[in-house]
């Protein structure tokens, strides 16, 4: 499933309206189309291709890039609540902050991507881009 915009390369996208009856059909069989939300381009994809369709996939965006959320924290509803007693996986969006629980496994898992950053003051002193 293509979600990088094929003009911008950003993976910032949403599920655009379907503008016909064709492409409402399309979404049936499992062909959404898709537009960047920085250069506004339109694009499909479907959930067949590249064997996307064995992995876990957020509802709302369908992006793959998935954390985990307890029922500690969060009320799901009596649909997601039976399929965490029969032993759906919790997952939750990054991107979107959309719960929702399914029975496939994750393909990427969500990290967060901070650098280092220096801890002493000599170390913050050297990083410093103020030398004189």
């Amino acid at each position: 499933m293509q979600l990088e915009c094929p003009k911008c390369g950003s993976r910032d996208a949403r599920v655009a309206h379907r503008r016909t009856l064709g492409e409402l059909l399309k979404g049936i069989v499992g062909i959404y189309p898709l537009r960047c939300r920085r250069c506004k381009t339109r694009w499909t994809t479907s959930t067949w291709e590249g064997a996307a369709w064995k992995y876990a996939r957020c509802p709302r965006c369908y992006r793959q890039e998935l954390s985990t959320w307890s029922e500690q924290h969060y009320t799901p509803p009596r649909w997601t609540r039976m399929e965490l007693r029969l032993g759906a996986t919790p997952y939750r969006c990054a991107a979107c902050r959309c719960n929702f629980a399914s029975f496939k496994k994750c393909k990427e898992k969500f990290a967060w991507r901070h650098r280092e950053r220096p801890h002493t003051p000599e170390e913050i002193e050297s990083d410093s881009p103020l030398k004189s």
